[in-house]
């Protein structure tokens, strides 16, 4: 989890069987997940259709975000103990809002985490999109975030435990874990369909010290299951609810998980561990952000991984999928998934990935933060000019760092000239595009809209092209849209 985690005993090693050997009467248990969730629910996220497709969709370079201290002493640093831990948007407030746990030492006026407000940003529960977009400044990490979007609210340090960790919310219910006080780690759940004046709800205690992660989904039949996680994710205790009205229900201990029922090298040290379920037969499945790989990647590297969990008889948790992020473009690193990361699923049930860098280090003070979306991000693209977009890709197989040119930001970059958009001038080697009939994006290969150019036409339906099969790879210079 963080600096100030121990170490974890060592336990006695056991075979799980895997998940195709369980049997899969979930249903009637009602251990599968809640697929018929509406869009802002008190109690419950919406399911994602097809969650391993959507995971590798994710594009692995994301948009910079960001929010101004709103007057708050975050007290946060790098290096230091005291630092975002995780992150997790709500519902509530037409989907404006962040919770951004953290670690806070002070002997007082400490808090375990804060409420942003990001008002800048749309009210449908979309992608935000970025913040930092400017028309005088080439990269956008050097740009500071819109001044409406800002900490709003803390939550204050509970019965002295200091250390607010890696947490999930389901609809406007958040679970933090909190460690670092007089007793064992424990789970709190907070109410937050007020974001700047969050309920609290009810109190879990694990089995340790040690309460790094928490997890919190909603099940089929209403009850909810809550994990802890303690060393590292190492540890995960599960709790199922006693009742269905996540405002009073009880809780009871249901298993309790260690690393060694996996495989070696499958698992990882965890800050940040989310649930997701599939829309098409409610299967569950957790989001783990992680620096470094498992088996592969360096140490410096930010990495998410998914696992199919079953509940059925003693839990069994099984690797399906992992993907290497890149919290940063062409500047400094703007996340970091050791630091603060959360999953989210949008109105369209579009799959989000967050993550925070460890301190305040953006321009003017802000907090840097960036937004994980998919490769084709916007669902009315092809018949909403509002939601049409080009991703600009570097490389002409469709990665590496890139540039997405939203049209209702067309305004906010200097289009003129690429060389101010991140430095991409003569970079652009292939994209992906949905525009509507009846609009194009035309391509210039010299500045301000001049020598040679090539129309990306809109045909209603999400396109991908290399570039170089046009013989137009690295020679973009600026880009127009322009309608029938």
């Amino acid at each position: 989890m963080s600096a100030c985690s121990g170490e974890e005993s060592a336990e006695p090693t056991t075979e799980a069987p895997t998940l195709q050997q369980r049997e899969r009467s979930l249903l009637p248990l009602g251990l599968t997940g809640a697929t018929g969730c509406a869009w802002g629910s008190l109690d419950c996220n919406l399911c994602v259709s097809g969650v391993v497709s959507a995971f590798n969709s994710l594009r692995d370079h994301g948009e910079v975000l960001g929010f101004n201290t709103g007057g708050y002493n975050f007290n946060v640093g790098y290096p230091s103990s005291d630092h975002w831990q995780g992150i997790q948007r709500l519902t509530s407030g037409s989907a404006r809002y962040f919770v951004v746990s953290k670690r806070d030492g002070r002997d007082s006026g400490a808090n375990v985490a804060h409420t942003v407000a990001m008002e800048s940003r749309n009210t449908s529960g979309l992608r935000f999109r970025s913040n930092r977009l400017a028309t005088t400044i080439s990269e956008p990490e050097d740009t500071t975030p819109h001044f409406m979007d800002r900490a709003v609210g803390a939550l204050p340090v509970d019965d002295g435990y200091n250390h607010g960790g890696g947490m999930q919310a389901s609809g406007n219910i958040v679970a933090i874990p909190m460690e670092e006080g007089a007793g064992n780690g424990k789970i709190v759940l907070y109410d937050f369909s007020a974001p700047t004046a969050p309920i609290k709800l009810s109190t879990v205690y694990g089995t340790s010290s040690n309460a790094g992660t928490a997890s919190l989904t909603k099940l089929a039949d209403g009850r909810f299951m809550l994990v802890l996680g303690q060393w590292d994710a190492r540890k995960l205790e599960f709790f199922l609810s006693t009742g269905t009205d996540i405002s009073t229900t009880g809780w009871t201990p249901y298993d309790q998980w260690s690393d060694s029922e996996i495989a070696s090298g499958e698992w990882g040290a965890f800050q940040n561990i989310n649930f997701l379920t599939d829309c098409s037969d409610g299967r569950l499945y957790l989001v783990g952000t992680m620096l470094g790989g498992l088996r592969w990647g360096g140490g410096d590297e930010d990495h998410a991984h998914l696992y199919e969990v079953s509940l059925t008889g003693n839990v069994a948790i099984q690797h399906v999928a992992s993907k290497h992020f890149y919290c940063s473009n062409d500047g400094d690193r703007q996340c970091n998934f050791r630091a603060a990361g959360g999953v989210f699923v949008d109105s369209e049930r579009h799959l989000l990935l967050y993550s925070v860098e460890h301190a305040d280090d953006g321009p003017s003070g802000s907090v840097k933060l960036m937004e994980f979306r998919s490769v084709f991000p916007n669902t009315r693209c092809g018949s909403d000019i509002n939601e049409a977009f080009v991703d600009f890709y570097d490389d002409s197989n469709f990665t590496d760092r890139g540039f997405i040119y939203d049209y209702p930001d067309r305004s906010l970059k200097n289009w003129a000239s690429f060389a101010s958009v991140d430095g991409l001038n003569d970079k652009i080697s292939s994209v992906r595009y949905c525009i509507p009939p009846g609009y194009r994006l035309r391509l210039f290969q010299d500045s301000n809209y001049l020598g040679t150019s090539k129309d990306l036409i809109g045909t209603g339906s999400p396109v991908s092209v290399n570039l170089n099969n046009w013989s137009f790879g690295d020679k973009i210079s600026s880009a127009l849209w322009f309608g029938y």
